[in-house]
């Protein structure tokens, strides 16, 4: 029964901390769209997507080498062979974002699905498979400047794009004596829509010089991502476990439609006064979009479950992204992750009335280098955060029941150094957890 009031207040506390988040976000000065506005999401595929669950999140994306008995890590699929019982999970983002460039401050945020796992060994220790679903790549940016060109006079520009990349899979994982290989496989689907408006005011401004380029590409092809773990058991319960991810360069196949309009108008806008042209139009294009190259390795540290400790390096190549066989302005030739975090669990045996040392506390940190990277002034975008994370029994630890996980990420990336943005950022996932036992024979005396 406590137990149960302890579930209820941390449901309430959660529900209210996101109502209160879903206010605070609706006072964000540009843009008021629930959406996070960040100038970055312009290149490439937009922001990449933390696809690691809520608990990994709390530990800094420690998610290389993770493996335990009652949580899904679908980051590296190997890690399904060592669950214990049926898992299902599910998780929420919000996330606040503050963008400065030079004296100028733009707040936004947003409130998105993270991602959806049921993974279920079909024999224990040895075979296992999940269902799963995550955002990839996440666009959506609203920026307007002037600027004075010789000749012409004051050139008025605004760009802004928005879309997603997502990423259903199944995977599956096997293993014998401690080591597991396993893979993610999968369609990976989309749209992302970028559009750029130029306005010239002539010299006399008696009429403007108008231009309207847009494009949207539509995604959808298979993609993968493997991964392969060993954990050797130590004494007293300890443990060490090794894992490493990875994925080939892959193609995706990719629809296009673009049109580019130029024209002019009176400054006045009288009537009949616009003459507009459409230079070109392109429709349903078909061609490829080259992903890049992924890989990751992880190796922890623990005592059953008592503690964790890890280190994780990730690497992506991305000279080779490009679309329509083309290379893109500011793609950096790669991105690279380092992270450092660790869980504790007080007691794994505590009772209802100790249920604060049933609690798993998770803390982290984290360094990285961006995909992109701005050509004009040889200037790396680079990103830092802390996180810390909490672990919410639903029943005594030892039951494995199922949980609620919440993870706080504050970081920065970029800088406004060459005029560029620099983003502060704070994201609060929530996560649910739910255990049962599945595909088990009974038995009978």
């Amino acid at each position: 029964m406590r137990s149960n009031k302890h579930l209820t207040l941390s449901l309430l506390f959660t529900f209210s901390a996101i109502g209160a988040w879903a206010q605070a976000t609706v006072n964000t000065n540009d843009p008021k769209s629930g959406r996070i506005n960040s100038p970055y999401t312009r290149y490439g595929i937009g922001n990449m997507v933390d696809t690691r669950s809520a608990g990994l999140r709390g530990m800094g994306g420690i998610a290389n080498g993770y493996a335990k008995d009652y949580t899904i890590n679908a980051y590296n699929p190997a890690s399904y062979t060592y669950l214990n019982r049926t898992t299902l999970e599910f998780a929420i983002d919000m996330q606040s974002n503050n963008v400065r460039i030079g004296d100028n401050v733009t707040k936004s945020g947003t409130f998105t699905i993270s991602q959806f796992n049921l993974a279920f060994p079909l024999k224990q220790r040895h075979l296992a498979m999940n269902l799963g679903y995550t955002p990839i790549s996440k666009v959506y940016y609203n920026s307007a400047d002037s600027v004075m060109v010789q000749g012409l006079g004051k050139t008025l520009q605004t760009h802004n794009g928005e879309g997603n990349l997502n990423f259903a899979y199944i995977g599956l994982s096997g293993g014998a004596k401690g080591f597991s290989v396993g893979v993610n496989a999968g369609y990976l689907f989309g749209n992302i829509r970028n559009s750029s408006y130029f306005n010239v005011i002539d010299s006399n401004s008696s009429y403007t010089r108008n231009t309207d380029i847009s494009r949207k590409d539509i995604y959808g092809g298979l993609y993968w991502k493997g991964g392969a773990m060993y954990k050797a058991s130590l004494k007293n319960n300890q443990y060490i476990s090794a894992g490493a991810t990875g994925t080939l360069s892959q193609k995706i196949n990719t629809s296009r439609s673009e049109y580019f309009v130029a024209g002019t108008d009176t400054v006045l806008n009288n009537p009949g006064g616009a003459i507009t042209d459409t230079v070109s139009a392109v429709y349903d294009k078909k061609g490829k979009m080259t992903m890049p190259a992924e890989f990751g390795f992880g190796i922890h540290y623990g005592k059953a479950n008592n503690y964790d400790f890890g280190l994780d390096i990730t690497y992506a190549d991305w000279s080779v992204f490009n679309r329509f066989g083309a290379s893109e302005a500011n793609i950096g030739q790669n991105a690279y992750r380092i992270s450092i975090g660790g869980e504790v669990i007080p007691n794994v045996k505590a009772t209802p009335k100790q249920y604060f040392s049933a609690m798993t506390y998770r803390f982290g940190a984290y360094y990285g280098k961006d995909y992109v990277y701005w050509d004009q002034t040889n200037t790396n975008i680079n990103y830092y955060g802390l996180t810390v994370g909490l672990q919410l029994p639903f029943r005594p630890y030892y039951e494995q029941s199922g949980a609620l996980n919440m993870s706080l990420d504050m970081g920065n990336r970029g800088t406004i150094a060459n005029d560029l943005a620099r983003e502060f950022y704070v994201k609060f996932t929530v996560g649910l957890r739910f255990n049962d036992l599945w595909f088990r024979r009974p038995k009978y005396d």
